[in-house]
């Protein structure tokens, strides 16, 4: 095959996994946006209750989720290199992990009272937002089981059921939202905003459930998951592969989204009007991250299977057509956000001056758009090489260190501008944060790449 070629196979064999990847993940976004959308049409208190507690429950969703992605490094690795029977322990131990992650995060956000005095919110977004974190606690330790299976089967190369339940989980949510939203004609009271809370938690334990109908009926993870492999939980070459890479991961992660839930909070005291905004905002690009997020999720599935498989060529090629092509996505998204940004706030509200400033915030995502797209992929490639120690302590300082803290003092100072820039200086914050977290994983993505090729043109 000529370079050309192999560069086709290659971008196609990325596809392949990304765009089930993509469509699942917005349908799973999508599921936030109607969240947004439904009970912004009900008022403005249940728009900031949703937007408030999306932004409170995300981080603890992400803690537990970037621990059990470290399944699919892990499986694609093993799978590649033909050692498959370590993969019925991957699955296994991962089980164990989801239940104590699970029930720990549906307890916290249960008990999260103090945390919303602290806010000095008004009475009626105060319940509303309690009510949402009490009824979507319920669903997390289903979401937690199916994350297990779904991030399994990703690491044996096949996204598909990914994107069908996804779907399935989109088609169910929309009707049980209006359902608990609004009521039904006595037979259910109208809950509004935690009627959202209601819904989601009922459709994260049909996930799994319609997971767990997947892979014992899959020829391909049928014979992983048979009732004779399962065991206790198990340290060695079990949990302590999954959490060396899983846990920083999973604070790498967490600190890129706290970033965001972070500012939703501290704005927080500037009204409704600008916590309904940030969260059209917030929304908006969120939906519009899940195409470089997906890219990045293929790209760790291909870089690990050249790993694991001893390919340095595969490796490269993968590496050099994934940032191309996230360079690229980043490009189109930028445009896209920066040219139709009036036209895309208009679909989450009435209300004019939410829109004037969604519409403003949406020009600060544009700048970024590039930069969180090359990040995200750079990300993916490093978990591909397992490698995710040095990604958790760079978006420590790119986001919490730059983003955060040097948003709050754009946002509530002037040590940097002549007067306090409101919630906008949190935006540019976001902006230097990201542009900071895109530089040094390319850095660390270069370093590792030397210093596990070989001159022959292997692995060290």
């Amino acid at each position: 095959m000529t370079s050309a070629a192999v560069a086709r196979h290659e971008i196609r064999q990325l596809f392949r996994l990304a765009l089930p990847i993509f469509l699942a993940q917005l349908a799973l976004t999508a599921l936030g946006v109607i969240d947004t959308i439904m009970s912004g049409w009900v008022g403005t208190d249940d728009l900031a209750a949703i937007g408030l507690g999306s932004n409170i429950m995300l981080p603890v969703f992400i803690f537990g989720t970037g621990i059990l992605l470290a399944l699919t490094p892990l499986v694609s690795k093993q799978y590649a290199a033909k050692q498959l029977d370590k993969l019925p322990l991957y699955l296994n131990q991962g089980m164990w992990l989801a239940l104590p992650l699970g029930v720990f995060s549906m307890v916290l956000l249960m008990n999260l009272q103090y945390l919303l005095v602290q806010l000095e919110l008004s009475p009626q977004v105060y319940q509303l937002t309690e009510d949402y974190l009490f009824y979507i606690a319920w669903g997390l330790p289903g979401v937690a089981f199916y994350q297990v299976l779904r991030f399994f089967w990703e690491g044996l190369g096949t996204t598909l059921p990914t994107m069908w339940i996804s779907f399935v989980a989109l088609m169910v949510n929309v009707p049980l939202n209006a359902l608990f939203i609004y009521g039904f004609e006595g037979w259910v009271e109208p809950l509004g905003a935690a009627g959202c809370g209601v819904a989601s938690a009922l459709v994260m334990w049909l996930m799994f459930v319609l997971g767990l109908l997947y892979v014992y009926r899959s020829p391909l993870s049928r014979p992983f998951v048979a009732l004779s492999r399962l065991g206790w939980p198990q340290w060695h070459g079990g949990m302590a592969d999954i959490l060396h890479i899983g846990f920083p991961n999973s604070l790498a992660l967490l600190f890129e989204v706290s970033l965001f839930s972070f500012i939703a909070l501290f704005i927080a005291q500037l009204g409704s009007v600008v916590i309904a905004g940030h969260q059209i905002a917030i929304s908006f690009t969120s939906l519009a991250f899940m195409l470089p997020l997906s890219l990045a999720m293929a790209i760790t599935v291909r870089v690990s299977r050249g790993y694991g498989a001893q390919d340095a060529a595969a490796v490269k090629l993968s590496l050099y057509v994934g940032l191309g092509i996230a360079l690229s996505i980043g490009a189109g998204l930028s445009v896209f956000t920066f040219l139709l940004r009036d036209y895309i706030v208009a679909l989450y509200s009435r209300d004019s001056e939410v829109l004037v400033l969604a519409s403003a915030l949406l020009v600060f995502a544009a700048y970024y758009q590039v930069f969180d797209a090359v990040q995200v992929a750079a990300a993916g490639a490093l978990r591909g090489f397992h490698d995710t120690r040095v990604t958790m302590v760079v978006t420590f300082i790119s986001y919490w260190m730059f983003g955060l803290a040097g948003g709050y003092a754009l946002a509530y100072t002037d040590w940097f501008t002549e007067a306090p820039m409101g919630v906008a200086g949190f935006w540019l914050g976001i902006v230097l944060g990201l542009s900071l977290a895109a530089i040094l994983l390319l850095w660390r993505l270069k370093q590792q790449y030397r210093v596990r090729m070989s001159e022959s043109g292997g692995f060290q």
